[in-house]
Order: structure tokens, then C-alpha cells, then sequence
């Protein structure tokens, strides 16, 4: 579907030098973006970029990634006019979408033919949640992390606000996200704006994938050991908590995280709902003749309120567990005050509209669900010091997704994705600067143009911007500060080597870092370098990475970087091009815990084991799964193979220089 822009012109003059390498390029939506489908189970998916040749319309379509799930657009697998009008060089369109994962193309067309397409390999309509609460919620404090999601289409941004520098939280006022870079939820994803690792939230997004075969995106506002009156109190901007543990809150938080995901991710993806867990707290700080109920009730009702009106989104749905349960003076109780209150919300659909059943969990507090009668624990795989393997993370999950029923998504009312701002755009008769013009909008509205790769740094507050050469985009602000952004907005005037598209780092299962990056175009470009830090500041050259060149298609690329002491590392790259000249991204950390260092393999195993490490491997012990010692081995060397052929099929651990894995044999 073609927009409506009203346009100061709609002629194209391309200005680059002739060496430009002819190419679509695509920035929004960006890889592995997700947008909240309606009740009919579609939405409306912007798609925007730029083109280097003129083109007489743009033309885009989306193929699902898996057979069966989700419905070709157009449904006939040829290809929808996206934009008839190119502004520029800019376009903007949007075709209606089932929900599904696909792959999106995207190609000019002109009296000359077609130009290659260009793509971004995932692209889901599917399910959107926020979560807010405590530690069930968010996981922390030493807690066991759980799974990260084993499906492709399970997705967050890997962010947290905290300084890794120095463990310092940004108050909410001060808060600048960067430009959201959608990932994979693996296990020690962030899960922005302050999850700490996937927690329960893998696990559950498979679930709810499996349930409804369409993608699942999730972000993480929760903070441990809050209790309902730090969420109330901060749903001032400005206000300050003290938490029932003695810990003052910096400014604003913890509600302000929930806003910064609502008002930022939120806006410009949609959502489903809010899944709120949270009431052990306020267990604790009752006392014999308060009146906790009431407290509860009117706390909880203001902080959904709040959530409700500093978005724009009266009727945002709230799914709220009956939580409680805490250990108070060594005894493990449940408050009826908290776990009413909950159920009032839920229930009372006339007074608290909007509001749904979530989980029931304070009966399940055994050693096989918890590890202290307080936090879910267990991953399914991993031992615990007792030597049994527990899944209460697991069925924390369960719990959660049992509660999103076609039912509930049926009752509940989704919000849609903002589109994207309409730019219109019009090169300055006689020269080559473009005058970008952002929509009209309300007042109260906000705009503010960026650099292309940078999402906080204004540049001009005008509807109307003249710019030369570059790459940019406008964020449009609502009174409500919802943000979204436009695509990136490119003005010629020199050949542009290489379109950034994303840059990540995680831990991988095998133990070592893997850096994933992506460009939407390369011209000329020679070759990447990986560069590695352990302060953020100073950063070595680990490895160059040879560049496609010259593309006119998204370009994907991986390094895996070596077994890496326990520590904070942060990476960037240096693209270098032909001439010479290069371009820094920003930097991204990762987290080594210490046993993601020893790789064993293969594990199933069969006769020979392979030990490696990043340092001397030192003392190797091998336990039968009962705890008995039965091999015991010492070297300095950091590779070493162990001989199993003599021993039994069984579960082992093997325990190197203190840190245990498990293999089968």
C-alpha cells in the first residue's frame, strides 16, 4: 500500500558520481524487528530506505521463513508496489501482513528493468510483551539464569541501563537508549530496558511460539526487591524510593524503566500486554493490623494507570500473577492481603478494566520449583550443587504461558505500531543539499533530526531541515514522549562504502564470544576489523574480517573469538575501505562468567573427551553422577583429551579447576 505524501517534488536527480554502485537500500524495518498483529491477526508493516538510482517506483514483498506459518505478501508470492512517488531518493510504503517470520525483498523498478533486490532476513508480525515486577520477574541477585529461547523467532534488545564501567544506573530523566538493535533472546541477553539474562522469558517465548506459530518479542523493566509503593512513587519522573531492603532508587526508577520500554520500544514495535510479577515485598513489610490490602490494591491500580496514561494507551492490557510468597523471620508464608488485592484487579472488570488473570505461583515453593523458597530456579540441564537437575524456571514459564490463551487474546486489546514519520523530500534547485520535511503533527509534538547513526543527539528541532551529504532521521516525540523513528534518510554527494545494519555480541553455547554484524550495502569497502577491550577505553585489534566489497544485498557476517578469562569485554569494528578510510561502530560488551572459558566435547561423548580452555586447565576431576570421584588429572597445558572408553553410559560431571560440566556418555 502506497502512503499519501504531499510533496514538494517528486523528481529524483541523482548527483553522485557515476562510480556509485546502483542499489535499494533498506533501514526500516531493521533485522528481526517484531510488530504486534490485531485481533484478525494482521498488521500494517512500514518498510523505508533509500535508493542511489533513479527509480520509477519501488516494489517489496515478504516471503514466510517456514512453510505453513504466515501468508506471502502479496498472498500470491509476486511483488506489491511499495512506492510510485520516491521522494528524493527516499521511500516509504507499507503492505498489510498475516502473522508470521518472513523474509522481506525489496527492489526498484524502472523503463530499464529491475535492480537486485535487497533484503532483511527476518521481519516478524507476531506478539509483543513488557515485563515489570521483582526478582520473579527479572531473574538477578545470584539467582540460576534460565534457558535462553531454542526457536530462531524469539526476540529482544540487548540493553540494560547500568554503566559496565562502573555498575552505575542512568536515573530515568538522564536515560538515552541507543538505537534499538533487535537480537536473538539468548541466555544472557539483556533484555531491554533492565532485564538482566532470559530469566524464565526464553523458555516462555518459545512456548507462546509454539502456541501460536507467529514471533514473539519481549522486553524486561522489572528490578529486584521492589515493592508496590517504589513503583508508585516513581511514576512521578522525579520521584524518589527507598526500597524495603534500604536501597534509595536513582531518580524516577523502578517505574521509569517500564516507561523508557512503553514510550520507546513499545511505541514504534506495539504491544500485547504488560506481564506483571510482583507482591513478595509487600508480604514482607506486613504487619499484624495493617491494612495491606488496601495499600496493594490502590498502589498496584495507580502504577497501571500510570502505565496506561503516560503512553496513550488507555485499554493496555495488564496481566498480573497472584504472587506473595516470602521467607519472613525463617518461615515461608504467603500474604491472602497481596494475593486478594491481585484478585480484585483481575476480577472486578467494572472498577479495574483491563486487567487479567496471570499465574498462581506461591503454591509452588518446593525444593523443585525454588531453590530458597523465594526464586524459581533450574534450567532443565544444568546440575545443581546437590547433583539433581531442576526445571522451576521452566515451569515458571509454563505458568505464564498457560495463562496466554486464545481467550485472552481475543478479550485483550493490542496496540498497533506508530508508522514510521512520513519525511518528504526535495533536493535545493541548483545545488545538491536535500530540504527534508518532517509530517505535520499536533502541538506539543517534538521534532528532532539525528545524525543517521545516532538516536539521541539532536542536531534541529524544525519541521523543515536543509542538509548536504549524509546520512539521517527524524524522531518525532509525542506529549506523551513516545518516540518513533523514521528511516535513515540519505542525502548523496560522495559514494557511501558501507550501510551499517546491526552489530551484536553474545556468549555462545559452545563458550566463546560470537560478534555478528550485518550491512545493508557495501561499495569499494576492503575489510573489517575486530577490536576488543577490557575497560571500554583502549581497545586491540583482535582480527580483520575480508568485506563483501562491493553488494548490492544485506551482507551477513560472524567471528567467534576466543576462550576469554571470566570478565566484561567490549568489542567494536573498523570498517576500512579501498582508499583507506574507515568508520568505528559503537561498542557492545558481553559477560563472561567464568565456565563459558572450558569447552568439552563431544559431549554426547563415546570414547574420547576434548578439554580446552582459554588458561592452564589445571586440576580435572570426573564424578559419577552419585558424587564419586573416579578420574582425577593435572596439567598446565590448556588442551588436554580424557580417554572415557572404560567407563559406563551414564550422566558424569567433570569438574575443571573448580567449574563443573555435565556430558553423557
Amino acid at each position: 500500500m502506497k502512503r499519501n505524501l504531499s510533496l514538494f517534488s517528486t523528481i529524483f536527480i541523482l548527483t553522485a558520481s557515476l562510480n556509485v554502485f546502483s542499489q535499494v537500500v533498506v533501514t526500516f524495518p531493521t533485522e528481526r524487528a517484531v510488530f504486534q498483529r490485531d485481533n484478525a491477526n494482521e498488521a500494517d508493516v512500514y518498510i523505508g530506505g533509500y535508493v542511489t538510482q533513479a527509480y520509477q517506483r519501488i516494489e517489496a514483498r515478504l516471503t514466510p521463513r517456514v512453510a505453513g506459518e504466515g501468508t506471502p505478501s502479496p498472498a500470491d508470492g509476486s511483488w506489491a508496489i511499495l512506492d510510485n512517488e520516491i521522494s528524493a531518493g527516499q521511500f516509504l510504503g507499507s503492505l498489510r501482513v498475516k502473522g508470521g517470520w518472513y523474509q522481506l525483498e525489496v527492489r526498484g523498478v524502472n523503463a530499464g528493468g529491475t535492480s537486485a533486490a535487497a533484503s532483511v532476513a527476518r521481519v516478524g508480525v507476531g506478539e509483543v510483551f513488557v515485563v515489570a515486577g521483582q526478582s520473579n520477574a527479572t531473574g538477578g541477585d545470584s539467582n540460576p539464569n534460565g534457558p535462553g529461547a531454542a526457536h530462531d523467532q524469539v526476540n529482544s534488545v540487548d540493553f540494560q541501563n547500568v554503566n559496565p564501567a562502573n555498575s552505575t544506573i542512568t536515573p530515568y530523566p538522564d536515560v538515552q537508549l541507543p538505537c534499538p538493535a533487535f537480537v536473538h533472546l539468548d541466555a544472557q541477553t539483556k533484555m531491554a530496558p533492565f532485564g538482566n539474562y532470559a530469566w524464565c522469558w526464553g523458555s516462555f517465548g518459545d512456548k507462546i511460539y509454539e502456541k501460536f506459530r507467529v514471533p514473539v518479542m519481549i522486553f524486561n523493566a522489572g528490578w529486584s526487591s521492589t515493592g508496590i509503593n517504589n513503583w508508585k512513587q516513581t511514576t512521578d519522573p522525579n520521584g524518589i524510593t527507598t526500597s524495603a531492603f534500604g536501597y534509595t532508587f536513582p531518580t524516577g526508577l523502578p517505574f521509569g524503566h517500564l516507561r523508557l520500554a512503553l514510550n520507546n520500544y513499545i511505541a514504534q514495535l506495539g504491544v500485547r500486554a504488560v506481564l506483571w510479577h510482583q507482591g513478595e515485598t509487600d508480604n514482607l513489610l506486613e504487619q499484624p493490623g495493617d491494612d495491606t490490602y488496601s495499600r496493594y490494591l490502590s498502589g498496584l491500580w495507580d502504577v497501571v494507570n500510570a502505565s496506561r496514561n503516560l503512553s496513550g494507551k488507555p485499554n493496555l492490557a495488564w496481566v498480573v500473577a497472584r504472587a506473595s510468597r516470602f521467607t519472613v523471620n525463617n518461615i515461608s508464608r504467603v500474604s491472602t492481603n497481596v494475593v486478594n488485592a491481585q484478585n480484585e484487579l483481575i476480577n472486578n472488570d467494572g472498577l479495574y478494566p483491563h486487567v487479567f488473570q496471570g499465574p498462581e505461583t506461591d503454591p509452588y515453593y518446593s525444593i523443585e520449583y525454588r531453590h530458597d523458597e523465594v526464586h524459581f530456579r533450574g534450567d532443565g540441564v544444568t546440575q545443581s550443587p546437590d547433583g539433581q537437575i531442576y526445571s522451576g524456571l521452566l515451569h515458571l514459564a509454563g505458568f505464564w504461558s498457560d495463562k496466554i490463551t486464545p481467550e485472552f487474546l481475543s478479550q485483550s486489546n493490542p496496540y498497533a505500531a506508530t508508522p514510521p514519520p512520513a519525511v518528504a523530500a526535495v533536493y535545493v534547485p541548483g545545488g545538491t543539499q536535500v530540504t527534508f520535511t518532517g509530517p505535520s503533527v499536533p502541538g506539543g509534538h517534538q521534532y528532532n533530526w539525528l545524525m543517521g547513526d545516532n538516536c539521541n543527539q539532536v542536531q534541529h528541532t524544525s519541521q523543515q531541515w536543509t542538509v548536504g551529504a549524509g546520512l539521517y532521521k527524524l524522531k518525532v516525540i509525542d506529549p506523551n514522549r513516545n518516540a518513533v523513528f523514521s528511516p535513515t534518510l540519505f542525502v548523496s554527494g560522495s559514494a557511501l562504502p558501507v550501510t551499517w545494519q546491526s552489530f551484536t555480541a553474545r556468549v555462545g553455547d559452545h563458550g566463546r564470544v560470537v560478534l555478528n554484524w550485518s550491512t545493508a550495502s557495501e561499495l569499494n569497502a576492503s575489510h573489517f576489523e575486530v577490536q576488543r577491550s577490557t575497560d571500554s577505553r583502549t581497545f586491540a585489534t583482535v582480527k580483520a574480517v575480508n568485506a563483501a566489497g562491493n553488494s548490492r544485498a544485506s551482507s551477513y557476517y560472524e567471528y567467534e573469538d576466543e576462550y576469554l578469562p571470566k570478565g566484561t569485554y567490549y568489542y567494536r569494528l573498523r570498517q576500512i575501505d579501498a582508499d583507506g578510510q574507515s568508520d568505528l561502530t559503537r561498542i557492545v560488551s558481553v559477560r563472561i562468567d567464568g565456565n563459558e572459558a572450558v569447552r568439552i566435547y563431544p559431549n554426547p561423548a563415546t570414547d574420547v573427551i576434548t578439554i580446552e580452555s582459554a588458561g592452564a586447565l589445571n586440576r580435572i576431576d570426573i564424578y559419577t553422577s552419585t558424587g564419586r570421584l573416579i578420574r582425577r588429572s593435572q596439567t598446565l597445558e590448556k588442551s588436554m583429551q580424557v580417554n572415557i572408553a572404560d567407563l559406563p553410559t551414564g550422566l558424569y560431571v567433570v569438574n575443571v579447576d573448580g567449574r563443573e560440566f555435565k556430558i553423557v556418555k
